[in-house]
């Protein structure tokens, strides 16, 4: 195996860079690093990390609920492999935090909704400890039932964006330059995500997640 040189990885990272930035709009709705809601973000578990590491945030806001996601402290925790966690906060007027994970697994910078603002998908990073293994499923939230769903994908690209075709009928828009790479991806991008055939948890039990897909 050759050895990567700090050189080479400088320009591997330059090149991933250039490719993000061409590519964000496949990946998320709003790519976005600053957010007008008036919220105490400092309060959140593991925003200091900040002090110690190199870390960014993404904000992800949906008029249709009056909600707002939010991905932080956002790190490389290995090359051009980025983790954070998630705060999802309500009511732009006086926000609140509705869901924070921020222990147990952590999320890519990936994230899409449906058209009405109810269904948010994201892409945990999850290890499990029985199966020694680190996953990558889809989650669904489901923010007017307060429950959650996944998706076992076998696929760890964060490339792609999940569309609406129809009512409870969802497509992946996979990045056009990495699925000619990635085979896992290539074969993910080729699903339908239908909600309603989903096994749906409460929402409580969302940081059971890594023990669910143990079993």
């Amino acid at each position: 195996m050759k050895k990567i040189t700090m050189k080479r990885r400088k320009s591997v990272k330059k090149m991933f860079f250039k490719r993000h930035k061409k590519t964000s709009k496949v990946m998320n709705n709003k790519d976005a690093k600053t957010t007008d809601w008036k919220f105490d973000f400092s309060s959140l578990p593991h925003w200091d990390n900040r002090e110690e590491v190199l870390v960014y945030d993404e904000f992800f806001e949906i008029p249709q609920n009056d909600t707002l996601c939010c991905i932080y402290s956002i790190a490389e925790v290995g090359m051009l492999n980025y983790r954070g966690f998630l705060a999802i906060l309500k009511n732009k007027s006086e926000p609140f935090l509705f869901l924070n994970i921020a222990e147990g697994f952590n999320f890519v910078p990936n994230f899409s909704v449906s058209k009405d603002g109810n269904l948010i998908f994201l892409v945990p990073n999850i290890y499990c400890k029985k199966r020694m293994m680190s996953r990558r499923p889809m989650l669904i939230i489901n923010l007017r039932k307060n429950s959650f769903a996944y998706i076992d994908t076998n696929n760890t690209n964060p490339c792609f964006k999940v569309v609406e075709i129809k009512k409870n009928l969802f497509a992946i828009d996979a990045d056009k330059h990495q699925i000619k790479y990635d085979e896992r991806l290539r074969k993910f991008s080729r699903r339908k995500i239908m909600p309603c055939f989903f096994k749906w948890y409460d929402l409580s039990e969302l940081e059971s997640l890594p023990e669910i897909l143990s079993k």
